[in-house]
């Protein structure tokens, strides 16, 4: 059974193809068409398409096992934790996700996709079905790399608030937004890119929600765009500063403790070739199985959270999928 992928870039028109995902070693930099990675970049792909009709031979793959879904006390409890430890050690922010399980029927799962392409034109929207990793589809707003004949773009997208509240930008989330800058700046520099100019931060809507956002432009010329954007991800947005500390705590509590692994969620996803890259930071998605869907989401903690705040914000994210699968 062939796989099946789906996507749409912002503003952009559908593309629809069946084939079959296959994996890249981690060190490859050379590879184009449709790529994705997993959060530990341990496990990558790459799409190579078929001549099939996708209409007569789209077939739907789920995972083996469904993913561990934490109560909301355990959540608190692991969350008071964190800024326990925020406080004590030298962590500037460390971001904690977790699931959230709601019914869905897999047989919509392609009018998922595509009433998600009409909701949210600015947004990166996909939907991959794969034998090795089943069905995933996603809505993320955040670009990690793109590169267009030399030149280049990323943007630090940190602090978050539902478009319906008034209240203004706290220092937490200023604070966030720019440890997420000075990363991205200090990484690129580091990587050799010159001529590197920002703008921001500034409010950007996604669906239901407000970002503080950064952008970056700089030259690209001379350089291995996949390279960059392996040096780039994960960035402080969803794994936290000091990085390397933070993704082996992530690993830790998510994966060894609480028994679950983001997979895909926070890894990076999009199309590549020689001449324009558009890589995005895979948010805003889910895991659908036979009769359910299994959403991920996550908060970005500093020594200043609270918990509960923090289990609100992945409430608020987890609206840009769930508004649209009650409406099926």
């Amino acid at each position: 059974m062939s796989d099946f992928l789906a996507y749409r870039l912002p503003n952009d028109s559908m593309v629809k193809r069946v084939g079959k995902f296959n994996l890249i070693r981690e060190d490859e930099n050379h590879t184009e068409g449709f790529i994705f990675s997993n959060f530990n970049k341990n496990k990558q792909y790459v799409f190579t398409p078929n001549q099939s009709d996708y209409e007569s031979t789209f077939q739907i793959h789920f995972s083996k096992d469904e993913p561990k879904v934490i109560s909301k006390e355990t959540y608190l409890l692991y969350g008071n934790r964190i800024i326990e430890f925020l406080r004590e050690q030298s962590f500037n922010k460390f971001v904690f996700s977790r699931i959230k399980k709601t019914q869905f029927d897999s047989k919509k799962t392609l009018q998922l996709f595509d009433t998600l392409c009409e909701n949210y034109p600015k947004a990166f929207i996909y939907l991959i079905s794969s034998e090795a990793e089943g069905t995933w589809i996603g809505a993320t707003p955040e670009t990690l790399l793109q590169s267009f004949k030399g030149s280049g773009f990323t943007m630090a997208l940190a602090g978050t608030k539902e478009k319906k509240a008034i209240s203004p930008w706290t220092q937490k989330e200023y604070d966030e937004q720019n440890l997420v800058s000075e990363y991205i700046t200090e990484t690129l520099k580091l990587s050799g890119i010159q001529n590197l100019e920002n703008q921001g931060p500034y409010d950007s809507e996604a669906g239901n929600l407000i970002h503080l956002r950064t952008d970056f432009s700089f030259d690209l010329k001379n350089h291995n765009v996949l390279s960059i954007a392996r040096n780039l991800h994960p960035t402080p947005a969803v794994s936290g500063l000091p990085k390397t500390e933070s993704i082996a705590l992530i690993n830790q509590i998510e994966s060894h403790e609480l028994g679950y692994s983001r997979d895909l969620y926070t890894g990076f996803i999009g199309i590549t070739s020689n001449e324009t890259t558009q890589l995005f930071v895979n948010l805003r998605c889910c895991q659908i199985f036979k009769d359910s869907a299994f959403l991920y989401v996550g908060g970005g903690y500093t020594e200043d959270s609270t918990a509960e705040n923090e289990w609100e914000e992945t409430e608020s994210k987890s609206k840009t999928l769930m508004s649209v699968i009650e409406k099926l």
